[in-house]
């Protein structure tokens, strides 16, 4: 009984601490800020900031209690768009955080095509995010 109670203590602390350090990463680098403000949506940062915490906070506990969803294919398709939509947004807002954007476009003399790279990051999110869901994961 004792060893599951410390298990238990050490897999909380050990979740404390790395959730604490991906919430001080993305704060530092200001990728949800830069996100609400790529998308004209600056009024929303509280909420965005809120609701990628309980997401966070979701999947975790989904993860840690080992739970899966049956879905059929046209949920599968729903909620991997999003995923999809969502982990491209991502991508794209901590790769402009991180300059790699504009310094790949310079270096490849794409400046007039930016937008046009941006878009294909996160077409490749959603892409994959539908693979991995409807091919992957049966």
């Amino acid at each position: 009984m004792l060893k599951k109670f410390f298990l238990i203590v050490l897999s909380v602390s050990g979740g404390i601490v790395v959730g604490n350090a991906a919430a001080a990463f993305i704060t530092l680098l200001g990728i949800i800020p830069r996100l609400a403000q790529i998308s004209d949506t600056d009024k929303h940062v509280v909420l965005y900031q809120r609701m990628f915490t309980l997401g966070m906070f979701l999947f975790s506990l989904i993860f840690s209690l080992n739970i899966s969803f049956k879905l059929n294919k046209y949920m599968s398709v729903f909620f991997g768009l999003f995923f999809g939509i969502f982990v491209g947004l991502f991508a794209s807002a901590l790769a402009e955080v991180l300059n790699v954007v504009p310094v790949v476009a310079r270096k490849l003399d794409l400046r007039d095509y930016v937008t046009y790279l941006i878009l294909a990051i996160v077409m490749g999110k959603v892409v994959g995010s539908l693979a991995h869901w409807l091919i992957l994961i049966k």
